[in-house]
């Protein structure tokens, strides 16, 4: 297999010293400098840069000639994409050199490795046809490391054939899981996941900043913190015993402290919390139906117990503004009952599906529900 990258820049150049331990691979970078540079060897301050060099650069041929790209069958393309004032990525250079590729090997799968904007796959695709996302996740200081040496590497395709081509190439690098999925969804894991990171940086300078305050070791603290890290699924927002009443606890102790990072991350907690109550009441009265169906109004499934319940919130409100409410949640109802002073509990889930227009899941055991009336199930 012939592989080929455009950008032999700072993550390029490594990913193609990379492939050409295994490979023939063939560079184009439109900067005569940084051609210049390679043939003659300057000093890479990236570690294993020159080392790789040497040793595996009869692999590597490179120019700044697109058509030394004509019989690739995978090219990589991992140009640069500075941000634009609104905050989004530049996609000028990746379009560049995709226009580039396509006139040289319409034919090839051209694999985007450069950081873009959720939904770019698919205007790229009106460029060249056969196109799949294979984003990097590497640091400055240890690229090739990285590349060698990932947790996983993530490819977004259209065609189980192309995921396949690209998964065959990195299974020659290393033997870490492969993931192959669509395009919008490695394009939201590779934004979102460096994301995830920024939040928590965050917490840990917050975590600081209280212990700081107290005068305990935030080593200490957040190593423990971490033997308890959830992987929670979408669905409603944190309810039951413990976590508002936590959250509150610890927005007052911030703000009793003035320890502002934690008061202003409660709030934003308690913000998006409450978000959520609004989304799914505004996505039930986007149906202009009057009769809301909920099937469990617990905090959780098979508990009785309402403390924070958001269906509950849900459907109090819906009351409020006219709605009739039928209700399935055995287990919970007459705790419910104490709240919902007008609502309707049934007797059996088909008589509330029976009765109202739109069915709302409000616990996950009740996901699995067919009929054909609207749902809206947050947990799927």
């Amino acid at each position: 297999m012939k592989i080929g990258i455009i950008g032999l820049g700072k993550l390029g150049l490594p990913l193609a010293l990379v492939f050409s331990k295994h490979f023939k691979v063939y560079g184009v970078d439109i900067n005569e400098d940084t051609i210049r540079k390679i043939l003659t060897r300057e000093k890479f301050f990236e570690p294993q840069v020159n080392e790789y060099l040497d040793k595996f650069s009869n692999n590597l041929n490179i120019s700044t000639d697109y058509h030394i790209l004509k019989n690739c069958d995978v090219v990589f393309i991992i140009t640069q994409t500075p941000s634009l004032s609104c905050g989004k990525f530049d996609l000028q250079y990746v379009e560049s050199a995709l226009k580039q590729l396509n006139k040289i090997n319409p034919n090839c799968l051209a694999v985007i490795s450069s950081t873009i904007n959720i939904g770019d796959t698919d205007k790229l695709s009106l460029i060249h046809k056969r196109i799949a996302y294979n984003p990097e996740f590497i640091r400055q200081g240890s690229i090739i490391y990285d590349f060698e040496n990932p947790k996983f590497t993530l490819i977004g395709a259209y065609t189980k054939e192309d995921g396949n081509q690209v998964a065959n190439i990195w299974s020659k690098i290393h033997n870490r899981p492969i993931y192959i999925v669509k395009p919008i969804e490695a394009e939201i894991i590779k934004l979102s996941l460096n994301v995830s990171f920024t939040l928590g940086i965050t917490f840990a300078n917050m975590i600081g900043e209280i212990c700081e305050k107290f005068n305990a070791d935030s080593n200490i603290v957040l190593d423990i913190i971490y033997q308890d890290r959830r992987n929670y699924k979408a669905g409603l927002g944190f309810m039951g015993p413990c976590f508002p009443r936590d959250v509150n606890c610890f927005r007052a102790i911030c703000l009793e402290n003035s320890i502002e990072s934690g008061y202003k991350f409660a709030n934003l907690l308690n913000d998006l919390n409450n978000y959520v109550i609004e989304k799914y009441l505004q996505k039930i009265k986007s149906y202009n139906k009057k009769n809301i169906g909920f099937l469990g109004v617990a905090y959780k499934p098979n508990v009785p117990y309402i403390y924070e319940s958001q269906p509950l919130t849900i459907a109090e409100k819906l009351i409020q503004s006219g709605y009739q409410v039928y209700i399935y949640d055995p287990l919970a109802e007459e705790n419910a009952k104490q709240v919902l002073k007008n609502a309707y509990f049934c007797s059996s889930i088909n008589e509330c599906v029976d009765k109202a227009d739109v069915i709302f899941i409000g616990t996950a055991n009740y996901s699995n529900i067919k009929t054909k009336k609207p749902i809206i199930n947050p947990w799927k």
